[in-house]
């Protein structure tokens, strides 16, 4: 076997591992809003459904943190712009509202919201993204602003079984790839 076909090989037997681990691990349990306490929750985009708008939303009504980081520059739960109408209309004061709109992509969502991060001097963040999304989003998190600490705030992710579990194979490999460009 050529040293290529081994490299072929043993990479195939990489992403086999990873892909078994991941659809045979359970995901993992949503946060209750009752254990978070945090100075803010930072709203990753992508939220399709706005679960994760709203569980910062009850986070902020419930007294856990004092305001929320919209983030995303898309169309619907991809723009803080349209995040922030749904927070507002989840009862979360303007006041308690800041926005990051020029972000396209995960990464860009922590990097861009850092220096509203530091401009505040929040120092323990609550994360809110989904389930599946959030072991990526928090190494970003702890990579790009290792001088906060950072709470998990999941929501679950969306849709039957089968699609939360091609969710966390697709996040988990995402990781990987993140983990080898030194993003998380």
């Amino acid at each position: 076997m050529t040293r290529r076909a081994r490299i072929v090989v043993g990479s195939v037997g990489v992403l086999a591992g990873v892909a078994f681990t991941t659809l045979a691990q359970a995901p993992p349990q949503p946060a209750t809003a009752g254990a978070i306490e945090a100075d803010a929750a930072l709203v990753l985009s992508g939220d399709v459904d706005y679960l994760r708008v709203r569980h910062a939303s009850a986070l902020v009504r419930g007294g856990q943190v004092r305001a929320i980081v919209l983030t995303g520059s898309g169309v619907g739960g991809d723009s803080a712009e349209d995040m922030k109408r749904e927070a507002l209309a989840s009862g979360v004061p303007a006041a308690a509202i800041v926005l990051e709109t020029a972000s396209t992509s995960t990464r860009e969502n922590v990097l861009f919201a850092a220096p509203i991060v530091r401009a505040q001097g929040w120092r323990r963040i609550a994360l809110v993204t989904n389930e599946s999304h959030l072991p990526r989003a928090l190494g970003i998190a702890r990579k790009v602003m290792p001088d906060v600490e950072w709470i998990p705030a999941p929501v679950p992710d969306a849709g039957s079984p089968g699609r939360a579990r091609r969710l966390r194979l697709e996040e988990t490999l995402k990781l990987l790839v993140y983990k080898a460009r030194g993003w998380a």
